[in-house]
């Protein structure tokens, strides 16, 4: 590997490792490793459907808790709402069909892919 590529990798490491402190309010990355990633060979993806949201559970410097992002900008569209224990999403406001990413798959159906996703993965959250 040239030298260039190397100072390449190394500023990208940097920068992975300072999103991930400013998205966990100042917690230091325990470690970094290598991630493989399956891309089918012929690039056909099966479209599942458009994504509503994601949950996910991330220690923000409090402790490990769940989070919920919906998509399709800002204000966020949905809310989570339980009435009588039943939880169920509302619908806030109107959105177009087209600002909320694909959920897709590889044909042999083993691996999940967002796509066309238009927002930002920023220290305070993830937005758009």
């Amino acid at each position: 590997m040239s030298e260039a590529k190397k100072a390449s990798k190394h500023k990208q490491i940097e920068r992975a490792a300072e999103l991930y402190t400013a998205f966990h309010f100042g917690k230091l990355p325990k470690m970094a490793k290598k991630v493989k990633l399956y891309f089918p060979e012929n690039g056909i993806f099966t479209h599942l459907g458009k994504l509503l949201a994601v949950i996910y559970l991330s220690d923000k410097g409090d402790g490990v808790k769940p989070y919920i992002h919906f998509f399709g900008g800002e204000p966020e569209p949905f809310r989570l709402v339980c009435n009588n224990g039943n939880v169920s999403i509302e619908r806030i406001r109107k959105i177009p069909l087209s600002k909320l990413p694909d959920l897709l798959t590889d044909p042999e159906g083993k691996h999940l892919y967002i796509a066309n996703y238009k927002g930002r993965v920023k220290p305070e959250g993830i937005t758009g």
